[in-house]
C-alpha cells in the first residue's frame, strides 16, 4: 500500500520537468519540489521529527505549507494545520489538545510561542524572519543531502492530518485522519468521480488548514497533474488564475461562487471542464445563474470534515432537483433516522447518518466522543436534518443545533433564510432562536444588504407574511453592517448570538 510521498515521488521519474504547482509567478517542477520535500524532511529528522511526531502548521497559502505537508508525510509524523489568527489561550489549548511536540510557524506566531513557553526553540521551526535561536525554514531545507527515497518503515495506515472541529458549540474535536484516508478521498471521492487526468490543473484557493484546501494539493500532486495555488481568494485573483493558468477542475466553497456571479462574463473561463461547490448549499436561484455563466460541468457536494463527500449532484446534467444536494456516492451509504437513531421513511426529516470509505479514524484521545458518533454498523451521525426523496436525491435541512423550538414547533432556519434571501437588497441572513419565557424560544432575523443600509421593517415584514407560515414569522429584524463568517464563508450564529448579547 503506498504512501502519499511514494505516489508523488513516482511522478518525479516519469515526468521531472513537468509542472507540479503554479505559485503567484513562480512554475514549480516535480523535480524542483521533491528536491525541497526531501531536504526539508531530512532537516525535520535532524530536531528529532520522526514516525508518529506530532507537528503543529502555522502557515499561509505558499509553498512553505506544501513542503512541510509533504515532509511530514514522508517522515511518517502527523501535522496539525492551524489557522494563523490562532492566538491566546486557543492557541495554547490547541497545541496541548494534540499533543504537538513540534512547531512550523509564521514568525508572529514563533514570537507569540516563545514568549509564553509554549515550544521550546529546538523544537520550532520559524518561516521568514528569525525571532530568537529557533531554526529557520530555508536552512533546516538545504542541511541535508537529499535523499529521494521513501522511508520504508512509514505505512498509509500513519496518522497524517489532525484538522480541529470549529468549536462553535462546544470544545473542539481533533479529527484524525490517516494518509490512507487521505489518498481514499482524493482517488474514490475526486479523481474517479470527476474523471480526472494527469492533464488536469486543478485551483486551490481556500484556506490551507482547512481539509478541502489540502485535498486540492494532494490530489493533483499524487495524480501527476499541475495544481495552481492563490495565496489568497478574490474574484479577481480567481478569474485571472483560471484564464492565465487553463485551470480545468477545481473546488470552491459556495461563498466564493455567490461572489463570483456579477463578474462571470468579465473573463473567458473556456478552459473550466468541472467545478464543484462545497462546504453550503446553493441557493436554487444561484445555481441556475452559475449553471449558465460557468459553461462547464457544475456540481454540487455535500459532506462533513469526519466523511468527506457524501453526495454529488452533477446539476448539469436534465432531471435534476435543483434543491437538494444530490444523491450518495458509490461507495456510501445514508440512512435518516429520529431521535432514537431509529429508521425514517421517505420524505421525514431526521438526523443524516452515513458509512462511508473515506471515514476519519476517529477523534483524538477521546475515544468516548467517537463512540457516540458512530454506531456498530460504522455510520457516523452527522448531527445534519434532512430528507431523502421519493427519487434518492438527499435534502439538506439544516444543524440539529440550530433547530428553532418556538412554542412547542419545531423551525428549521434554513427554510426561513431562503424565503427572506428573496429580497434582491438582502446580501446574507441568518435566522436564530433566542431565549424566551413564554415561547422557549423566539425568531430574529439579522441581515445584511448590498448597500449597506437597512430595510424598513415594514417592508421585510410583509415579504416574510406573504412567503412563511405563522410560526416560521420573525419576531425581530435586526440589521448588521456584516454577518460574522469563517474562512470558508459559513455564516457563525454563535458569534452572531454573542453580538446580539452585547447590544442587549
Amino acid at each position: 500500500m503506498k504512501t502519499i510521498y511514494q505516489l508523488i515521488h513516482r511522478h518525479l521519474l516519469t515526468t521531472p520537468s513537468k509542472t507540479a504547482i503554479y505559485y503567484q509567478d513562480q512554475t514549480i517542477s516535480y523535480q524542483a519540489l521533491l528536491n525541497d520535500v526531501d531536504g526539508f524532511a531530512n532537516g525535520l529528522a535532524s530536531i528529532g521529527v520522526k514516525r508518529g511526531s506530532k507537528v503543529a502548521l502555522f502557515c499561509a497559502n505558499n509553498l512553505e505549507f506544501v513542503i512541510a505537508l509533504l515532509a511530514v508525510a514522508k517522515l511518517g509524523a502527523a501535522v496539525a494545520p492551524l489557522p494563523l489568527t490562532l492566538k491566546g489561550q486557543a492557541l495554547a489549548r490547541a497545541l496541548k489538545q494534540i499533543d504537538c511536540q513540534f512547531v512550523i510557524a509564521w514568525h508572529h506566531i514563533s514570537r507569540e510561542l516563545l514568549s509564553k513557553s509554549l515550544v521550546a526553540e529546538t523544537h520550532l521551526v520559524t518561516i521568514g524572519q528569525q525571532v530568537a535561536r529557533e531554526h529557520i525554514f530555508d536552512e533546516l531545507t538545504k542541511r541535508q543531502p537529499l535523499i529521494r527515497i521513501a522511508y520504508q518503515d512509514v505505512a498509509a495506515t500513519d496518522d497524517f492530518i489532525y484538522t480541529l472541529t470549529s468549536g462553535s458549540t462546544g470544545q473542539p474535536k481533533p479529527i484524525v485522519f490517516s494518509q490512507q484516508t487521505k489518498i481514499n478521498r482524493a482517488f474514490k471521492a475526486t479523481i474517479e468521480q470527476y474523471q480526472l487526468t494527469s492533464n488536469d490543473v486543478v485551483l486551490v484557493s481556500t484556506p490551507m488548514y482547512h481539509s478541502l484546501a489540502q485535498r486540492s494539493i494532494l490530489m493533483p500532486l499524487m495524480l501527476g497533474a499541475s495544481a495552481v495555488l492563490l495565496p489568497k481568494f478574490s474574484v479577481s485573483a480567481w478569474l485571472d488564475a483560471v484564464a492565465l493558468r487553463k485551470v480545468t477542475f477545481l473546488f470552491a466553497v459556495s461563498s466564493q461562487l455567490t461572489a463570483l456571479i456579477p463578474h462571470l462574463d468579465e473573463k473567458k473561463l473556456s478552459s473550466l471542464r468541472v467545478v464543484v461547490s462545497s462546504s453550503a448549499t446553493l441557493a436554487a436561484e444561484d445555481k441556475k445563474v452559475l449553471l449558465a455563466g460557468l459553461g462547464c460541468q457544475f456540481h454540487e457536494c455535500y459532506g462533513a470534515s469526519e466523511l468527506g463527500v457524501v453526495t454529488n449532484f452533477d446539476i448539469t446534467a436534465p432531471n435534476q432537483v435543483l434543491n437538494s444536494v444530490g444523491k450518495p456516492l458509490p461507495f456510501v451509504d445514508v440512512e435518516i433516522v429520529d431521535s432514537n437513531r431509529q429508521p425514517l421513511r421517505q420524505g421525514e426529516v431526521g438526523e443524516i447518518a452515513c458509512r462511508s470509505e473515506t471515514r476519519f479514524e476517529g477523534y483524538y484521545q477521546l475515544p468516548e466522543k467517537t463512540a457516540e458518533s458512530m454506531d456498530e454498523r460504522g455510520y457516523f451521525y452527522t448531527g445534519d436534518l434532512g430528507f431523502i426523496d421519493e427519487y434518492g436525491f438527499l435534502h439538506f435541512v439544516g444543524r440539529i443545533a440550530e433547530v428553532i423550538k418556538s412554542g412547542g414547533i419545531n423551525v428549521y432556519p434554513r427554510d426561513i433564510e431562503q424565503v427572506m434571501s428573496l429580497l434582491p437588497e438582502i446580501d446574507h441572513c441568518a435566522a436564530l432562536g433566542i431565549e424566551d419565557s413564554h415561547f422557549g424560544e423566539v425568531i430574529y432575523l439579522v441581515y445584511s444588504t448590498f448597500t449597506g443600509q437597512p430595510l424598513a421593517e415594514i417592508e421585510l415584514m410583509k415579504h416574510a407574511m406573504n412567503e412563511l407560515t405563522d410560526y416560521q414569522m420573525p419576531r425581530k429584524y435586526i440589521f448588521l453592517t456584516e454577518l460574522p463568517k469563517s474562512s470558508l464563508g459559513k455564516i457563525l450564529k454563535p458569534e452572531i448570538k454573542k453580538q446580539l448579547q452585547a447590544l442587549s
